[in-house]
């Protein structure tokens, strides 16, 4: 599997790159960061982003094992929920997670960004779980758990489940040696 980490707008390109090094310890994939992308959408009154907004700009996965997930600062949402921590568009291979809500407002700051690097690395595990088909998870510790509030989040591994992992282990593989990145 491949995953590249698109730091969208304002989203700090070095808590990208942390994500994908912290990534890499825990699922057996390929993970690339690329260049910041510039979306420069408008925000509704609530001050917040349409989610699909930001998919459509997001680079299409190519091949079946390719996935995209962007990191944006936008309070994201879509229609009929309030906000979204993180939406797919499981037909483009591509994602998109919200920083937004994911940092943490106490603590000290070193605390603070441990907290918020370790909530967008679930909550990236997460949509691109989605983008390779996953559904949410009823193991409440599993990342693919749907996270209605941010303690859900803090609650769950950093990992798939084993039904979950079962399930990505039936997934096709399919080798392409002209693919750099980890």
């Amino acid at each position: 599997m491949r995953l590249t980490l698109v730091p969208l707008d304002n989203a700090p390109m070095p808590l990208t790159k942390k994500v994908a090094a912290r990534l890499r310890h825990i699922v057996p994939w390929t993970i690339k960061t690329s260049p910041p992308l510039t979306c420069r959408l408008s925000s509704s009154q609530q001050g917040q982003v349409d989610a699909r907004e930001v998919l459509l700009l997001l680079p299409k996965g190519e091949r079946n094992n390719t996935l995209t997930v962007g990191i944006s600062d936008d309070d994201l949402v879509v229609p009929g929920l309030d906000f979204v921590y993180g939406h797919a568009m499981p037909e483009r291979r591509t994602s998109v997670v919200s920083l937004h809500r994911l940092r943490p407002v106490s603590g000290s700051s070193a605390v603070r960004q441990q907290v918020l690097l370790e909530r967008t690395c679930k909550e990236v595990l997460h949509e691109a779980g989605h983008v390779l088909g996953l559904a949410h998870c009823q193991d409440f510790t599993c990342v693919m758990h749907y996270s209605q509030a941010i303690q859900d989040t803090d609650r769950k591994r950093c990992g798939f489940c084993s039904r979950c992992m079962e399930w990505l282990s039936r997934l096709p593989e399919d080798h392409d040696n002209g693919w750099t990145g980890r």
